[in-house]
């Protein structure tokens, strides 16, 4: 059910991006929650082996008889555990689905669901000559499928090996069918075998896949504790950039003769050289954060005076410069 989840997820974000209805915070979340998932599905065998007995039958089915795509299968009844084996049957590739049930209604429901044909469990006979695939589900009391039954199909169906799977408690399907000729009956306890083996298996890779998405909580709170040094940051970077415009300012004053090139290529380097600057504060307010808590966010307010006052004086003599005429000329 996880890619159904998922897939739900996904559609309910692209909605509410539509609707202009995420912020920061929920964008990060859903973003780090779909690349952990896909982290989990590439990393780990999670999302492989069958551990429902529907999917335990059709890969048995798969197992035993090779590519299902050219194969016709038959469920005998239309209720959940049909509609399972109808789903993954699609997913293994099979065009063509027969289903016979004892109310028509559910099993033309069902074949309009999933592009099969439906029959009246009363045409059973002549339904079974087309199978290469039975899988019988119905939980009727007494056997659906017995042992003349099948005997009487065989030359009709010129020998064609059968393979039948009884999902069904009680059981749908006469054990005695097992010894015709080519006819191989497997019944819920063979499936139960596979599912215990590949539950096993999961179980190991839901270790792994634990691990992964302790990896990505870690980063996600990593990202919440640095979402506090943001104002710190942004008021390190403004103060940084006024200083930049106020230098770069004066000193376009008194350089008369440049051409437009040479003023991009001054604001360009300006730019560079904060960039530079500002790179080791930051990384040592990211890093620090971590290790001695609000401590690096204090240390580096104090250093570069970025309290409201400063930060309102600042503001007072850049414009001040910005208004200031110079003669001092460089020629």
């Amino acid at each position: 059910g996880e890619p159904q989840i998922l897939g739900q997820m996904k559609e309910a974000y692209r909605k509410a991006l539509e609707l202009k209805s995420t912020g920061l915070f929920l964008n990060k979340v859903l973003h780090r929650c779909f690349f952990t998932a896909k982290r989990v599905r590439t990393e780990t065998g999670l999302g492989s082996g069958a551990v429902s007995v529907s999917y335990a039958a059709v890969i048995l089915a798969k197992k035993v008889l090779g590519s299902l795509a050219d194969k016709t299968v038959l469920l005998i009844g239309a209720g959940e555990m049909a509609e399972l084996a109808c789903t993954h049957l699609l997913g293994q590739g099979v065009k063509k689905i027969l289903i016979a049930n004892r109310t028509l209604s559910k099993a033309v429901e069902l074949a309009e669901r999933f592009k099969g044909k439906a029959y009246h469990l009363s045409e059973l006979k002549e339904v079974l000559i087309q199978a290469d695939i039975v899988i019988s589900s119905t939980g009727a009391e007494g056997f659906i499928v017995t042992k003349d039954l099948v005997a009487s199909i065989l030359r009709a169906r010129k020998y064609r090996p059968l393979f039948i799977i009884d999902i069904a408690v009680p059981r749908d399907v006469d054990p005695e069918v097992n010894s015709l000729e080519n006819v191989y009956l497997y019944d819920i306890d063979d499936l139960q075998a596979v599912v215990a083996e590949n539950l096993s298996h999961r179980q190991a890779q839901a270790l792994r896949a634990k691990t992964i998405i302790e990896e990505e909580v870690l980063k996600m709170k990593r990202w919440l504790s640095e979402l506090s040094l943001h104002p710190t940051i942004n008021r390190l970077t403004q103060k940084m950039e006024a200083i930049r415009k106020r230098e770069l300012e004066k000193t376009l004053k008194r350089l008369r003769n440049l051409s437009p090139e040479e003023m991009k290529a001054l604001e360009v380097l300006t730019q560079s050289l904060v960039h530079k600057i500002l790179y080791y504060p930051i990384k040592f307010l990211k890093e620090g954060y971590h290790e001695e808590g609000k401590l690096a966010v204090s240390l580096i307010r104090e250093i570069f005076e970025l309290d409201e006052k400063a930060m309102e004086e600042l503001d007072f003599v850049v414009e001040e410069a910005e208004e200031e005429p110079s003669d001092k000329r460089i020629h």
